[in-house]
């Protein structure tokens, strides 16, 4: 098995507080894009799907 070389500058951002915590940050507050099974579509949501398909 073959070991790879870690580059000296990947090694100080892995140990960086600062910088895992901005990583660990991405994916925080966006939307869940879940997929629903129809019935469970809310009403709100499926009248917003119908008036974008009437604009287009």
């Amino acid at each position: 098995m073959e070991r790879k070389v870690l580059d000296p500058r990947e090694a100080e951002l892995r140990l960086d507080d600062d910088f895992n915590a901005v990583l660990n940050m991405i994916g925080e507050g966006a939307p869940d894009y879940a997929a629903y099974e129809e019935d469970e579509i809310p009403k709100q949501r499926q009248r917003e799907e119908e008036k974008a398909k009437d604009l287009h």
